[in-house]
């Protein structure tokens, strides 16, 4: 260990000289100014143990010794003089010491556990209140031996492929209790890459630094530090190595937000190549492919375009095919980094004759109201409303008709209605944007309705002489006048009084023949309790 004496100002100066520069210096504070007398305490000076170098938690080889003396420069005995001294540091016998026969007093020193500068302050209890008596000693404490190493900076940075990573990697050799230790040989090892330097002598503050450049492997890249024989040896570090910034693609013209499936875009999308800051990348012939990225479904028209010598790429005729939803594209090249549109408002794509039907009835009546219903889809199955325009419907057959009106129902359904007036066998078309729907056209067979008074007739042909012979023939018609086919009715004959019912012959017409002497009756026929067309008859 290494130790300095001070020798007090009085020894070198002279006892008189220093004497003349106190009182020199005391005379100039003026009258009010309490001046310690000869025999009190007036300085205190190092005269032992300053400046020494040791290890850390051991005691130094001399002891700290001042001394007290009064103006004269003549020692002070019995004065009380306290080392204040930093955590961790041990004073003996204790930290207060009074001053022996000769003005001085002494304690012994263990420094404290951290290595470096400590400072020791010696304070007098001066008998002027406002005087101060107080020295400083300064010590060196230094390191054990090393015995661990430890992480001192640099982990978990990440950076670039192949690029140096910003902070270097950085360890420490230790004592036992923390302290940097100088001398110690690190070596670097990297899993990939490099590090610079590859060995490392720990310097005074027991760093070692080593600048390491990652791989060229994406993900983890660890480098481990060793010292032979350390505790905590090796020490490993985390990097992470990432892709650089890609050149990207950017949408400089969304596709529409409303779209009808299978129906090109309104508006088509634009993209621009820029590089990896942003800027404009003027690159010819860079191709360029559009997917669905969200949604579902699939793409119709051009699905990829190239870029012009302006980095600027065009699609065309563009459209999505599905049912009705949210969607989003993505634009991809390859090196590029990809773009998203933004949303886009699927709705259904315009009628398609083939993905839609008809009913019709297989039966109508005459005068009664005949609905026809349609369900328009588009291509993918999807209802489509609001196109009534699209369907056309005509009549062909016993009820001729076109340019019936269509009604939208909602919901993809649409009805017509037309009132057929003859029987016979309707031929109705449906057609989709000019194309007939499966089935069309469709037969409606419309049967005679229920037999009218008013429209059926009667033929009555009287003959013979004297005995006369009435033949009768009823015909029933609907209240349109369409013959009816079938029998089921009442046709009563009312003559002379007396009520006939005539023979149903199930097809419609009813007969009846009989003899009167009568020349000229009148003959009431009745359907239904109703008299018919023409009656009475008079024959």
């Amino acid at each position: 260990m290494r130790s300095r004496t001070t020798e007090p100002l009085r020894r070198r100066l002279g006892p008189a000289v220093a004497r003349s520069l106190i009182l020199l210096a005391l005379a100039g504070c003026g009258d009010s100014l309490l001046l310690p007398s000869a025999g009190e305490p007036s300085q205190i000076e190092i005269v032992g143990g300053n400046d020494q170098t040791g290890t850390v938690g051991q005691p130094l080889g001399d002891s700290l010794v001042v001394e007290v003396s009064d103006p004269a420069g003549r020692p002070v005995p019995g004065v009380e003089v306290v080392f204040l001294a930093p955590a961790g540091a041990e004073l003996s016998p204790n930290d207060t010491v009074m001053t022996g026969s000769d003005g001085r007093a002494k304690v012994s020193y263990t420094l404290a556990t951290v290595s470096g500068e400590q400072t020791i302050e010696a304070r007098a209890k001066p008998v002027v209140p406002t005087a101060s008596l107080t020295t400083t000693f300064t010590q060196t404490a230094e390191p054990e031996v090393a015995t661990g190493l430890v992480m001192a900076g640099g982990d978990g940075q990440t950076g670039e492929l192949r690029a140096v990573l910003e902070d270097s990697l950085a360890v420490k050799a230790v004592d036992r209790f923390g302290n940097g230790v100088s001398g110690i040989e690190v070596t670097w090892e990297p899993a990939d890459g490099a590090v610079s330097p590859e060995t490392v002598v720990t310097g005074s503050d027991g760093r070692a630094a080593t600048e390491r450049t990652l791989g060229g492997r994406p993900g983890s890249s660890p480098t481990e530090a060793s010292a032979a024989a350390l505790e905590g040896s090796p020490v490993e570090f985390t990097a992470t190595a990432i892709a650089p910034p890609s050149p990207q693609i950017i949408v400089t013209t969304q596709p529409s937000a409303n779209a009808s499936a299978g129906v090109p875009f309104t508006r088509q999308p634009v993209l621009q190549l820029q590089d990896a800051v942003g800027a404009p990348l003027a690159r010819a012939d860079v191709a360029v492919t559009v997917q669905i990225a969200s949604g579902g479904g699939s793409l119709g028209g051009g699905t990829t375009a190239r870029s012009n010598a302006d980095g600027v790429v065009r699609f065309t005729n563009l459209s999505i095919r599905g049912t009705p939803g949210d969607r989003t594209l993505i634009f991809a090249a390859s090196d590029f980094t990809s773009a998203l549109s933004r949303d886009i408002d699927l709705g259904a794509g315009p009628p398609l004759a083939s993905a839609s039907s008809a009913s019709v009835p297989a039966t109508g009546v005459p005068g009664v109201s005949t609905t026809i219903t349609i369900q328009l889809q588009d291509a993918f199955g999807t209802p489509v409303e609001g196109a009534a325009e699209d369907v056309a419907i005509s009549i062909a057959g016993a009820n001729p008709a076109s340019g019936l009106q269509v009604t939208d129902q909602g919901n993809g359904s649409y009805s017509a209605a037309y009132t057929p007036m003859l029987s016979g066998t309707d031929q109705v078309n449906v057609r989709v944007d000019g194309e007939a729907v499966s089935g069309s056209p469709f037969l409606s067979v419309v049967g005679a309705g229920a037999a009218s008074a008013a429209t059926t007739t009667a033929s009555v042909v009287k003959s013979g002489f004297f005995f006369y012979t009435i033949d009768i023939v009823v015909t029933t018609r609907d209240a349109q006048g369409n013959l009816l086919n079938h029998g089921g009715d009442l046709v009563q004959i009312h003559v002379d009084g007396a009520t006939r019912t005539a023979l149903d012959n199930g097809n419609g017409t009813y007969s009846d023949s009989f003899v009167t002497l009568n020349p000229a009756p009148e003959i009431a026929i009745t359907l239904n309790g109703v008299p018919i067309l023409g009656s009475p008859f008079r024959p």
